[in-house]
């Protein structure tokens, strides 16, 4: 029975405490650092930099952009996850990416799904197929005959080992039935520059990553990885209006932060980042970077991360099956 009441009142002073420094949330004086798991220019890291200043002006203090790439996005997550859950530490998580750590037991995560706190989805990036500009392949059907008739000769890239355009290579080649050379590099910049280059025939990256290249002529979007068109090349069909049936896949980015976070903190940053992405200037930048807003709140967050476990998870054993 004391031991009860120990454990209760114990309980108890722990959400007083909570409470109290949810209050006083954010401090003011403090820095909120939030960590793109990834290098600095690339897609999650101009993003986080659009929404800093917007989320600072909200929550009243500053909002630090720090880079922590390495290890496929690891190191970055492995650190928020070791981070005092006091709502100063945050990540800018990407998924299926983050989720592939530490459903791969070979990559021997210090960290679960549960040991990050979902706050709020921030957008979503479609993934496009893409070749070159002058590429003998003009249309999603040249590629497909293309790699049915000589298996394994067209060589594929993408964004890196177990990254999004990893997957969303495997759910082409599995949806069409077909057969390639898959090239992993490490990240969208490197597989550009190999398409570029004549290196690889086909690949699979985020569309504002590729529009640059498609809008100079220099590589050409044959489809869009998505239930619908893009509106920034409307002209482009989707993979389905092309005529195969093969998953819809692009990544997804949202704020999170280490397990154990007051549940008023993350409400707080959750109603901050719910104002930043409904600012019409943010909007704007963000469809032009290829990306589409996708708020979703605490609970809506964590719903969508544990559906996208289950829907990933047979993608990323294939993955391993084919290896680096």
């Amino acid at each position: 029975m004391m031991m009860r009441l120990a454990l209760a009142s114990a309980a108890a002073l722990l959400a007083i405490g909570g409470t109290a420094m949810a209050q006083d949330y954010p401090a003011k004086g403090r820095v909120i650092t939030t960590i793109v798991p990834s290098t600095a220019g690339g897609g999650t890291d101009t993003a986080a930099r659009l929404a800093a200043p917007l989320l600072e002006k909200e929550l009243g203090v500053p909002v630090e952009i720090v880079n922590k790439p390495g290890a496929s996005m690891q190191i970055g997550l492995t650190e928020v996850t070791r981070a005092k859950p006091d709502g100063y530490t945050l990540v800018w998580s990407v998924l299926p990416t983050a989720a592939s750590i530490y459903l791969d037991p070979d990559r021997q995560a210090s960290f679960k799904r549960d040991s990050l706190a979902p706050i709020a989805m921030y957008y979503g990036a479609p993934f496009g197929i893409v070749v070159l500009g002058n590429s003998p392949y003009k249309t999603l059907k040249d590629v497909v005959d293309a790699a049915k008739a000589d298996p394994g000769k067209l060589k594929s890239g993408t964004t890196g080992f177990m990254s999004t355009g990893h997957f969303a290579n495997i759910a082409f080649q599995q949806g069409t039935g077909t057969k390639m050379a898959t090239v992993n590099f490490q990240g969208g910049g490197p597989q550009l520059t190999a398409l570029l280059g004549g290196h690889i025939d086909v690949g699979f990256n985020s569309i504002g990553e590729l529009l640059p290249s498609h809008k100079s002529g220099a590589v050409r979007i044959i489809a869009v990885m998505d239930d619908t068109r893009s509106d920034l090349i409307p002209d482009i069909p989707t993979v389905a209006e092309a005529g195969f049936k093969v998953e819809s896949i692009g990544s997804d980015i949202g704020l999170s932060a280490p397990a154990g976070t007051p549940q008023p903190v993350i409400d707080r940053l959750a109603e901050a980042m719910r104002t930043v992405t409904q600012d019409p200037g943010l909007k704007a930048r963000m469809l032009d970077l290829g990306n589409t807003i996708k708020y979703l709140d605490p609970a809506q967050y964590a719903k969508f991360w544990d559906a996208v476990d289950e829907r990933f998870k047979p993608l990323i054993d294939e993955a391993k099956k084919q290896g680096k």
